[in-house]
């Protein structure tokens, strides 16, 4: 039961004061996690990154039931979604009884305006840190970069590329086998 608690102050920590959504949460998820609860290691967090990536839904409720699960089991992932839900939710309903007097004030639009490259950073220095930890293969970066400017650049639609990559993955996988690389 306590680390229950733990866990829902945790994610309710996270939940409450990040801004720009699950991306922008990497950093924070694996300072507390990894860092300084020690409840998953770096190999663990890469795996939940890239399984909650891929899985439908959103990142940081993808990431807490991933995290409450193999902390706590069930309750740990219930309490976990609570955690990262609930004040962001408070937060939604108090900006939309108030928007129209929110996005009125000159002040509060240019807060919103200047946060968003902060965000961006967050999410670079958490795609960075990963890659440089994780020994990313040359050929990784190239695909990434192409993925992204066929997604940016040329329209196409981030489905596809990951269908594509999906199943050039398993073939590479496959050819490897036989060839006993």
């Amino acid at each position: 039961m306590h680390v229950c608690i733990e866990l829902f102050k945790s994610f309710f920590k996270i939940g409450a004061f990040t801004i720009g959504g699950g991306y922008a949460m990497i950093p924070l998820f694996e300072d507390e996690f990894v860092n300084k609860k020690k409840w998953l290691t770096d190999e663990d967090f890469l795996n939940m990154l890239t399984i909650t990536s891929a899985a439908p839904g959103p990142l940081a409720v993808n990431c807490a039931v991933y995290t409450g699960f193999r902390v706590a089991g069930f309750w740990g992932a219930v309490i976990s979604v609570i955690g990262v839900i609930f004040s962001p939710i408070v937060v939604i309903l108090l900006i939309a009884m108030n928007y129209e007097k929110f996005m009125g004030v000159e002040f509060i639009k240019k807060m919103f305006i200047a946060i968003r490259p902060a965000v961006v950073g967050l999410m670079v220095a958490a795609v960075y840190k990963l890659a440089r930890r994780n020994n990313f293969k040359p050929v990784w970066y190239i695909v990434s970069i192409l993925a992204f400017v066929l997604i940016a650049l040329m329209g196409i639609d981030p489905f596809i590329i990951l269908l594509v990559a999906g199943v050039s993955g398993l073939i590479f996988n496959m050819i490897s086998e036989r060839a006993g690389v």
